[in-house]
């Protein structure tokens, strides 16, 4: 357990799990796919607005409909605290509160002496 205070962001689900390719996530960084924060010098209820936006950014900077690896966005998880949070329907409309946090995992590539990958794990978690 950590002392540092929680810091709200939202989390992109989507279509794809597991993930159709670990080397791409593992490559972009899986928070760069997936996570968004927030402007947190605005107040909470723009959050909905700000996690559109980001959803947004992000389509576009992948060209278009889907996340990479991940497929198409269904619906996004706007952690606003250690257990507390909601999950917006693309339109911006409440789907309904929650009382978990959805995180962004990680992977990892263990590489053999000749450079050559031996193992590609992910630990995405949702």
């Amino acid at each position: 357990m950590t002392d540092d205070p929680f810091i709200p962001y939202a989390v992109i689900e989507t279509a794809n799990w597991p993930p159709t390719s670990v080397m791409t996530i593992w490559a972009l960084g899986a928070a760069k796919l997936k996570r968004i924060d927030f402007d947190l010098s605005q107040p909470e209820d723009t959050y909905i607005d700000q996690a559109l936006a980001g959803l947004q950014a992000k389509l576009n900077r992948f060209g278009g409909k889907e996340i990479p690896s991940f497929g198409r966005p269904i619906s996004i998880i706007i952690n606003l605290g250690t257990n507390r949070g909601i999950r917006i329907g693309l339109d911006g409309l409440i789907i309904d509160r929650i009382d978990w946090e959805m995180t962004v995992g990680k992977a990892s590539v263990t590489l053999c002496g000749s450079g050559s990958v031996a193992e590609v794990r992910d630990t995405f978690d949702t």
